[in-house]
């Protein structure tokens, strides 16, 4: 038996229980506001409640925190982590953080320690009612993956 057949939701006939999981201290904001022991925490009472599966969203403005640089008529200059140029390694040439993917294999850690499985919502852009792209894409209609120019109210 695979490791994937062993998941609660490939077996016929099972009933698997969860949940979306946000930090209780932080909501929408655990990614930025991390405090592993809280998230720790309600794992173990989540798992004890009998929980088996939780499903959880990375947000899109955190994993991938872009800023656009700007030239005159606001071309495009480079992109960057707030001030900082992204990193010259594989992560920072994608534009994501290698902060919060540490964050989310802690994440994935304790989860398996509660023995709890995962569903990921990659990468959540809209959640809660409101939309989590990164600061670069700002005032842009992304659709089938290209960014547009909102058009003003």
């Amino acid at each position: 038996m695979s490791r994937m057949d062993a998941f609660p939701l490939r077996q016929p006939g099972t009933f698997t229980l969860g949940c979306n999981y946000w930090a209780s201290h932080a909501g929408t904001r655990m990614w930025t506001d991390w405090r592993e022991d809280v998230v720790d925490a309600d794992l173990a009472r989540l798992a004890a409640a009998g929980l088996q599966t939780l499903r959880v969203f990375p947000l899109w403005s955190d994993f991938q925190p872009l800023t656009a640089v700007r030239g005159g008529h606001g071309t495009l200059r480079e992109m960057r982590f707030g001030e900082e140029p992204l990193p010259d390694d594989e992560l920072g040439h994608a534009g994501v953080s290698a902060l919060m993917i540490e964050r989310f294999a802690i994440f994935c850690a304790l989860a398996r320690r509660h023995r709890l499985g995962l569903i990921v919502g990659l990468i959540t852009g809209w959640m809660s009612g409101r939309l989590y792209m990164p600061e670069a894409l700002a005032g842009r209609l992304l659709k089938f993956g290209v960014a547009r120019q909102m058009a003003p109210l």
